[in-house]
């Protein structure tokens, strides 16, 4: 039997950890289940035909680059009965929770006899003025990080799967629960679910969060693609989001937004107009809306 399997969270991170010395087979973790529909039904072909579909559809990515670079990871991961251990490697943000807790939905469908699973899940450090990657921190850091692994239990398995599931569900509510709750085992899942709650359009704006942000940033002189997604870059805290993603909402805002090289807010422009036709986890959007008063999700009214 082989000793340990190391499940990254990223390929900035698979260096570090290469280049750390730790020894260990591994496998990155590259889907982005933060983004657009997710089914209950992790891991099952139907699973990976509605991500596959979402995913070329969203980025550039080809079918064969979404098997090289997905499916053919997670088969390391479907091995993982062959090894004495499975850590796993995330950190605090929305983008890393909800694929952690998705992958540890799926191992508490599956015997794992004596195979240990450990988390390294990284976020606030002494000396650090703002929460960390695991791709910000140096290589010499990553050894006390693998002595610190935490072994998870039943009840990690149990609380992760049930807050996957919520994801999953038509009703984005089912997640409120997680938001309010704080878990000492997972510290940073209330606040990334809360930032992903705050995705879904403002009853008074009727825009979400980011949109609300890349306005804002806009009036404020950043109006060129580069500075703008920079300043979201450094802007957002619990999303996690790449380039892309943010290149994709400037494609979503495109009805009140003039792209071009100076990106310009269009004249009496209406928030109804932007396409709410997309789904972030089991909920549709158009079907929700956050209440800023209640700090909250309601149905949407038919109108």
């Amino acid at each position: 039997m082989q000793s340990t399997l190391h499940i990254l969270n990223g390929d900035s991170s698979l260096y570090l950890l290469t280049k750390s010395g730790i020894s260990g087979d591994t496998a990155v973790w590259r889907e982005v289940l933060s983004d657009g529909p997710v089914l209950n039904s992790f891991g099952t072909d139907e699973f990976w035909r509605t991500r596959e579909a979402f995913i070329t559809s969203f980025t550039q990515t080809s079918s064969s680059d979404y098997e090289e670079k997905v499916i053919d990871e997670f088969k390391k991961i479907q091995n993982f009965k062959t090894y004495n251990e499975v850590v796993l490697w995330f950190e605090y943000d929305l983008f890393c929770q909800v694929n952690l807790i998705a992958l540890l939905h799926w191992f508490k469908q599956h015997e794992r006899g004596d195979v240990k699973i450990s988390l390294v899940c990284v976020g606030l450090f002494n000396g650090y003025k703002k929460l960390m990657g695991l791709g910000e921190l140096p290589a010499e850091m990553y050894p006390s990080l693998f002595e610190q692994r935490r072994i998870l239990g039943r009840n990690d398995f149990n609380f992760a799967s049930d807050a996957y599931q919520a994801f999953c569900s038509n009703d984005p509510r089912d997640l409120e629960n997680f938001t309010l709750l704080p878990s000492n085992e997972f510290p940073y899942l209330a606040k990334a679910l809360q930032a992903h709650l705050m995705r879904f359009p403002s009853t008074e704006s009727g825009l979400t969060l980011i949109e609300q942000k890349i306005i804002e940033f806009i009036k404020s002189g950043k109006d060129t693609e580069r500075t703008l997604i920079g300043a979201l870059l450094q802007w957002q805290e619990y999303y996690g989001f790449g380039d892309l993603q943010y290149i994709n909402y400037l494609h979503r805002l495109s009805v009140i937004l003039n792209v071009n090289q100076t990106i310009t807010i269009k004249k009496n422009y209406r928030s109804a107009q932007i396409d709410r036709n997309y789904f972030l986890g089991g909920a549709l959007v158009s079907e929700w809306e956050w209440n800023e008063e209640d700090q909250g999700l309601k149905p949407k009214p038919l109108n």
